[in-house]
């Protein structure tokens, strides 16, 4: 051990000894270097199970143990309830030692185990966005207490914040508890975001101390890039081929006498193949399920199973096991289906090799696309994810939405509900200086707080002050205003006493179901109280869950191109993947994809009449793609180009038929996006407003002109249209 070994407390450093530890490890070292020696803000950027957890409160706790504070300490804030259970075992024999108190503040937490934190408040509190707001709107009063010697907030899994409108809710709970604070504190606590998957760092670093009275100042620890090599296999099954029990049996075959989690898109996906895994091995109990409409004691049993059990257990799952919580040491990671993003797939792939050193991960995917081109879009996403990261080393990156109009009804309203009647002016001027908003202006909000007083949010008293109207209070009242992210209404699912989760809607009394892995038949509803009662079923599954799209960047599409057109051989590809490949490559040459950005393939017309029919492959990211369509959809843009039929086909084709034949089409189009501006894409969007999806929760209430406003800035991107073509 080194002088850093020296600087902690002495209870740390017991705790290291009985750990029988021979040494720090570098990011520890630096932390510590850094958090006992600095005043600033401070990113740890380093892999799963890189000890990132010790890294930082290793120093945290020697510092806190050092002097008592007569309030929280420490805020540790995370993503999930799950990871904070996680981490409470981790660090609870080590706070005890300390003599510092570890709280947790959740959904599943007693309210009396809360109550005691409040009357006695110190050490260190672990909670989430949705209850640390809960908790700003409950207990006013009683936040200046709470944190008044607050030294340090810990953001944990800090990427899944960035550019996010819950992140921008989590930077504006921490400067209202510094406003809350007011002169009652000498200093401002010190940020440390943690994260295994950073694109960018600096934008971490900028982002983290947003708002912080504290300053700008952030530190920067990167471990050393890490030498786990990897393994890498990707399957591929067609259903239109009947292939669909292969697909599952290789799955079971891929599991055997392994420790693994598969990875899935979808809630219903991860249903289906447990039940089917299930199925195949006729009832065994190794295959088990986690996802977030799962009750809480069934998914803490499944993580137990996965990280104690001494045989092979495979647990099916979403994005809830996708970060850094302790399932212990798996064998394979198996994804089903391209995964969202590239992020995505360098988080889930740091699940495995933790003892071996290799990170292993099983690729499937089973086509079921009725694209009228026939090309294995997922197969070729999936190819080109595993290329970006394993080749190039990139990640996307999530830009911060620069026209948060939801999240500003939800400040406002919290605002307003938790400090009492507010003058207009005061409430503008408290809000518009929050995190997130630099780019609203005054009267744009001013037509934000008009359109609240009229759908009763908001309400004038004749003194001209602002307070909750009777709307805003039915909305500020339900728990489910904590949370910036809409939510659906959910039901639980009742198997006598046993509750096996939840469902978003309620099937109808003789239905079928499929929760937790097994099939179950509707009994009856109970609307009152959201309850579904149920009994073992055997068939007949309803698809109760839609996966959530994912937004592609531009260059994952053209990644995607660059993989047509080239004659790589991809090692990694079974045979029925690069048999299926070839075919996607040869289609691509004989449709005429070239290489310079978009691909126009006319599919045929009126023979000598009066229309033409083609495809259109701009090889845009989402945002791209969405702005393309909005300038086609425009009844002017329309007319111009003489459409007649137009539809999206896919995440990269949209068809049309048009009147005008192609190379005039393309000459009036490419003419029209080179004209194109923001202010020219807002009014477009505005004309169009009543097609514009409600994508935030608040978005309901927002006048179509601020909602058209949101769209064209957050969704639409005109820079990387023109830079297409």
């Amino acid at each position: 051990m080194n002088r850093v070994y020296e600087r902690l407390h002495p209870v740390v450093r017991e705790y290291i000894y009985n750990q029988e530890w021979e040494s720090l490890r570098p990011v520890q070292e630096a932390a510590a270097i850094e958090i006992l020696g600095k005043e600033r803000h401070l990113i740890i950027a380093a892999g799963t199970a890189s000890g990132k957890t010790e890294a930082c409160f290793f120093p945290v706790i020697s510092i806190l143990a050092e002097k008592r504070r007569d309030s929280v300490g420490a805020l540790y804030i995370s993503p999930l309830k799950a990871l904070i259970n996680d981490q409470f075992s981790r660090l609870e024999s080590l706070s005890r030692e300390a003599e510092i108190p570890l709280w947790r503040w959740h959904g599943d937490i007693p309210g009396r185990h809360k109550e005691k934190l409040l009357e006695r408040p110190a050490g260190i509190l672990q909670i989430t966005p949705e209850s640390l707001e809960a908790l700003l709107l409950r207990q006013p009063r009683r936040i200046a207490s709470l944190f008044r010697e607050l030294s340090f907030v810990v953001i944990d899994e800090v990427h899944a914040f960035m550019g996010t409108g819950r992140g921008q809710q989590l930077l504006c709970q921490l400067v209202r508890i510094e406003r809350a604070l007011g002169n009652l504190s000498s200093s401002f606590p010190r940020r440390i975001g943690l994260s295994a998957t950073l694109a960018d760092y600096r934008r971490a670093m900028e982002w983290i101390a947003k708002g912080s009275r504290l300053g700008r100042e952030t530190a920067l620890i990167e471990e050393e890039k890490s030498r786990r090599r990897v393994r890498i296999a990707l399957d591929y099954f067609s259903r239109s081929k009947g292939e669909e029990q292969n697909y599952y049996q290789s799955l079971y075959r891929e599991t055997g006498g392994k420790r693994c989690i598969i990875f899935t898109n979808s809630r219903l996906d991860a249903e289906e193949t447990a039940g089917a895994l299930r199925s195949i091995g006729g009832g065994e109990s190794r295959f088990l399920i986690h996802h977030g409409s799962i009750s809480a004691a069934l998914r803490g049993e499944a993580e137990k199973e996965l990280r104690e059990a001494a045989g092979p257990v495979t647990l099916t799952a979403t994005a809830t096991l996708e970060m850094g919580i302790d399932i212990g040491a798996l064998d394979r990671v198996i994804q089903l289906g391209p995964p969202l993003s590239v992020s995505a797939f360098a988080q889930r792939l740091g699940r495995s090799g933790r003892r071996s050193g290799t990170s292993e991960i099983y690729f499937s995917s089973l086509d079921d696309s009725n694209d009228a081109l026939d090309m294995p879009w997922a197969l070729l996403k999936t190819i080109a994810v595993i290329e970006l990261y394993i080749k190039e080393k990139w990640i996307e990156d999530r830009p911060e939405p620069p026209l948060p109009y939801s999240l500003l009804i939800h400040e406002s309203l919290s605002l307003i509900a938790s400090g009492g009647e507010k003058k207009a002016e005061l409430l503008e001027e408290e809000v518009l200086s929050l995190p997130g908003f630099e780019q609203v202006s005054g009267e744009d909000y001013r037509r934000l707080l008009e359109a609240l007083i009229r759908a009763g949010l908001l309400e004038q008293t004749a003194e001209g002050t602002l307070i909750t109207g009777l709307e805003g209070e039915r909305i500020t009242g339900h728990y489910s205003f904590y949370s910036v992210f809409s939510s659906d209404t959910e039901y639980r699912v009742i198997h006598g006493s046993m509750e096996i989760g939840k469902v978003n809607f309620a099937p109808p009394p003789g239905s079928s179901i499929v929760l937790g892995g097994s099939y179950w038949r509707v009994l009856r509803q109970d609307q009152r109280r959201r309850e579904i009662a149920v009994e073992p079923g055997t068939e007949g599954a309803l698809r109760l869950w839609r996966g959530g799209g994912a937004e592609n960047h531009p260059r994952l599409s053209a990644k995607i191109l660059e993989i047509l057109l080239s004659r790589e051989a991809y090692t990694y590809l079974s045979a029925g993947a690069a048999k299926r490949l070839k075919e996607a490559r040869n289609a691509a040459e004989n449709f005429g994809f070239g290489g310079k950005g978009w691909s126009l393939i006319e599919t045929g017309g009126d023979s000598g009449g009066p229309y033409t029919s083609f495809r259109i492959f701009p090889w845009l990211g989402s945002r791209g793609m969405r702005t393309l369509l909005l300038i086609l959809q425009d009844e002017e843009t329309a007319l111009v180009l003489g459409i007649i039929a137009l539809f999206r086909e896919s995440d990269y084709s949209i068809f049309v038929s048009s009147k005008l034949p192609l190379d005039l089409f393309r000459e009036n189009l490419f003419r029209i996006i080179e004209n194109l501006n923001s202010s020219s894409l807002e009014t477009l969007a505005e004309k169009s407003v009543d097609t514009i999806p409600c994508t935030e929760k608040f978005d309901p209430w927002l006048p179509p002109s601020l909602l058209a406003k949101q769209y064209a800035a957050n969704m639409l991107d005109p820079e990387e249209l023109k830079e297409s073509l």
